[in-house]
């Protein structure tokens, strides 16, 4: 069987062959033209600011300790004493008889106690650090007084602060990672890449401005705390200093009763043996006395330091709190457009 090919001329191949460059040329010219996709996400411009957060300084009220009041009865006493007529009051001696009998009934055997008694011993009894021995036991006889004696001794006089420390007997804040549950969501793409960097870019100033926040609240912190703590040491200064006054008018009275009880030595014994163990009685009371109201004073010292720091700290927490919370808001604003921008991305087939 015969077969017959069609024979073309030259010219039409070159013609051909022409057709096809011009062709790719255009192509190749219109790509070079069009040039890179640029992606842009203006959005993250509009990133809500991390609001400011206010720290005023708290206010703190000193506490009222009260005080350690000597016996009027007893002032009056002293001053009829040191009264250069001689003559004592009706209510001084009436105050001398009730002491008497009381001590009359006492068990423990004051005596000589109370005749070896003067400035030093009466130093030595307010300034010891626990009465012992037969102080002691007479500390505990005078636990229980009559009336018209504890009327002779002093007296505490606690405030109502004593009351309100009696009755007043740290959560951690989860700081967001930054890209921790988005990172993941990202594709490798141009596009994807760019809203990365968008959104860091505009988590930059949140980040930084939390960051500062959070340091001042913690400056803040730490110089209540110090303050708090000077306070405390300043109030025991100026409660050692009022126990001292104390110790100082009840070593006075006492060293006036014996003064007086010497002058009357010769000319009335049992008036002067009354006087000195009067005189024993109120030394060894108004320690018992000062001893107590140091511990209670103390204590409402170190109350009041626990309240302060208690408060500086739940301000630390709960200003730390709301930075966190505010940043957690930007962030969470942040978050939801990275979302949509990988979405678009996505949608746009440009991801990758």
């Amino acid at each position: 069987m015969k077969t017959n090919f069609t024979i073309f001329p030259r010219k039409y191949f070159k013609f051909l062959a022409l057709a096809l460059f011009s062709l790719l040329l255009v192509n190749c010219s219109k790509n070079d033209d069009d040039g890179p996709e640029i992606f842009e996400f203006k959005e993250f411009e509009n990133l809500s600011e991390l609001p400011e957060v206010d720290d005023p300084e708290p206010e703190f009220t000193e506490p009222n300790l009260g005080s350690v009041e000597d016996s009027e009865a007893t002032k009056a006493m002293i001053a009829d004493f040191q009264d250069e007529s001689g003559d004592l009051s009706q209510t001084t001696k009436d105050n001398i008889t009730a002491v008497g009998t009381f001590s009359d009934g006492l068990t423990t055997d004051i005596q000589d106690e109370a005749q070896a008694l003067d400035a030093a011993k009466i130093e030595e009894i307010l300034n010891g650090s626990e009465l012992s021995g037969d102080y002691a036991a007479l500390a505990a006889e005078l636990e229980t007084l009559p009336a018209e004696v504890a009327a002779l001794f002093p007296s505490i006089a606690f405030s109502d602060d004593y009351n309100r420390a009696q009755e007043q007997n740290k959560a951690g804040v989860v700081v967001n990672d930054l890209l921790a549950d988005l990172v993941s969501q990202s594709g490798t793409g141009t596009c994807n890449e760019v809203a990365l960097a968008s959104y860091n870019a505009a988590m930059e100033a949140p980040i930084a401005k939390r960051d500062e926040q959070l340091a001042i609240i913690n400056a803040n912190y730490d110089a209540r705390v110090t303050a708090a703590n000077s306070r405390f040491d300043d109030r025991t200064a100026a409660l050692n200093a009022m126990l001292e006054e104390n110790r100082t008018f009840v070593a006075n009275s006492a060293i006036a009763i014996l003064t007086y009880a010497e002058s009357i030595s010769d000319t009335d014994a049992d008036l002067a043996m009354d006087l000195r163990e009067f005189a024993l009685l109120y030394v060894v009371k108004s320690t018992v006395l000062i001893t107590t109201f140091e511990a209670e004073a103390t204590s409402l010292l170190e109350d009041t330091l626990a309240a302060e720091l208690a408060r500086v700290e739940t301000i630390k927490v709960e200003k730390t709190a709301l930075i966190q919370s505010n940043f957690a808001a930007v962030k969470a604003e942040a978050d939801a457009l990275l979302t949509a921008a990988y979405a678009k991305c996505h949608n746009q087939g440009s991801g990758s």
